[in-house]
């Protein structure tokens, strides 16, 4: 456990996560894309199934998970939980995390990557140690969780994208990507147009 907390230390000391921004903070603050009006600094879900390896169990893993970003002020977060197992919503192995990140977004896409503390409950699988049948265990504990994802945006508000991941307990090493669904609460409604001169036919 030494090890993670040295490893979560690094990153959270590192320029990476480092989000030093002097502009004034403007909850209100907004942008306008095809005539709709987004608030810049928004909350997004993101959700969606993947695949992944563990290094206690042979068969690949199926995932699902979901995850809200949030922000305060212009700090951004994440908490979230990840299930897997042998098959799709099958379960060996269910973890949540909360995480600091950080964010960029433009109308185009949204990019981020986050790296915090998780909670797992899995199942350690039965184990042949020395001619000697090691039967099933349940184990809870702590570790870190990362991941970095990339969103191509429909609407500045809705896309898709991908998702990696790890996360590391004394238990185990885990890692693997998901395919996310990126829906975001920044739209707040139509934009207003103001001037505008309209060209009437000569009759």
């Amino acid at each position: 456990m030494k090890n993670l907390f040295a490893i979560f230390l690094f990153l959270f000391s590192s320029p990476l996560f480092s989000q030093k921004d002097t502009s004034k903070y403007d909850r209100k603050e907004e942008i306008i894309d095809n005539n709709k009006r987004y608030r810049i600094h928004n909350n997004y879900l993101t959700v969606g199934p993947g695949f992944g390896s563990s290094n206690i169990r042979v068969s690949e893993q199926s995932i699902i998970g979901l995850d809200f970003n949030f922000h305060i002020r212009k700090q951004y977060f994440q908490a979230g939980i990840l299930m897997s197992g042998n098959k799709f919503l099958s379960n060996n192995n269910l973890a949540a995390h909360l995480c600091y990140g950080y964010r960029k977004e433009t109308n185009k896409y949204n990019f981020a990557f986050y790296g915090g503390v998780s909670y797992n409950e899995g199942i350690i699988p039965p184990m042949i140690v020395g001619g000697d049948t090691i039967s099933a265990k349940l184990f809870r504990t702590y570790g870190f969780y990362a991941n970095i994802q990339y969103i191509f945006k429909i609407t500045y508000d809705i896309g898709f994208g991908g998702e990696a991941f790890a996360e590391f307990n004394k238990h185990q090493a885990f890692g693997g990507i998901k395919f996310i669904l990126f829906f975001s609460g920044a739209y707040q409604g139509k934009a207003k147009v103001y001037n505008q001169h309209v060209k009437k036919k000569k009759s």
